[in-house]
């Protein structure tokens, strides 16, 4: 049973990627703990099935032409660095500490979202318009190497909230910038322990690699929706997720 369940939680964060620039790691951390493993191997294995899933993305939207590369440098970069050296740091740290984290900012990007009215797009000329970007991308690095989740959590909302990208460019850009950031993170968690495959360190390559297979399926589906899908229904739905993510760890937390 624990196989079929991973197989539908693959669905899902397929459809949460492709069509809203989640990584995935917001259902797959706390989903996966529900099959056993601990809230830290969670975090390291999500990362691990987060970059095959956001590779083939990037691929499929990049041909398409929907991915802004010009947004994605900076904020990879500021996300891979951040990334790392959070990774580096959440396994001296309780994981109760890690759980509160992922709440904080999950509730505060939620929020963020679901009040945003509409995108006023930035000017890449004005002085200064790389720290926004670099901004972002700490952010979501900190966030994606204490709490497993890829990054895009935290850079769909705030590139959109920022005006750094448009609605349709919003989830193939954030897919992009998650190849770094996950890449920089696994690679701490992989040599924090262990080699005993299919444990890589912390990492459960199989269920990486199962969770990626079955979402790379349902990612298919996900970028005919994300064609058509408006701003308001894609806000609407990254708040609502985030919200109830939120108050599944705060279950997780406190019985």
């Amino acid at each position: 049973m624990e196989y079929v369940f991973v197989v539908g939680l693959g669905m899902i964060v397929g459809i949460l990627s492709t069509v809203f620039g989640l990584g995935g790691g917001i259902v797959m951390v706390p989903g996966l703990t529900v099959v056993g493993i601990s809230h830290l191997e969670a975090m390291a294995t999500s990362m691990g099935a987060i970059i095959i899933l956001t590779s083939w993305n990037t691929i499929m939207y990049s041909c398409k032409g929907l991915v802004r590369w010009s947004v994605v440098f900076w904020i990879a970069f500021g996300a891979a660095l951040f990334s790392y050296t959070a990774a580096r740091t959440a396994p001296h740290l309780p994981e109760s500490w890690l759980i509160m984290i992922m709440m904080a900012f999950l509730f505060y990007i939620a929020i963020r979202t679901l009040l945003m009215k509409s995108i006023k797009l930035h000017n890449p000329k004005k002085r200064g318009a790389r720290l926004v970007p670099f901004g972002i991308g700490a952010a979501s690095g900190t966030v994606a190497g204490f709490t497993g989740i890829g990054g895009g959590g935290i850079t769909t909302p705030l590139m959109l909230v920022s005006g750094l990208v448009e609605n349709q460019t919003a989830a193939p850009t954030s897919n992009a910038i998650m190849i770094f950031t996950s890449l920089a993170g696994i690679l701490s968690y992989a040599f924090h322990g262990p080699l005993n495959f299919p444990r890589v360190g912390l990492v459960h390559v199989e269920y990486s690699l199962m969770l990626a297979m079955c979402s790379i399926f349902a990612s298919l589906i996900g970028m005919r929706i994300n064609r058509t899908i408006s701003l308001r229904s894609r806000k609407l739905v990254i708040g609502v997720v985030l919200l109830f993510v939120t108050l599944r760890l705060g279950c997780e937390l406190w019985w």
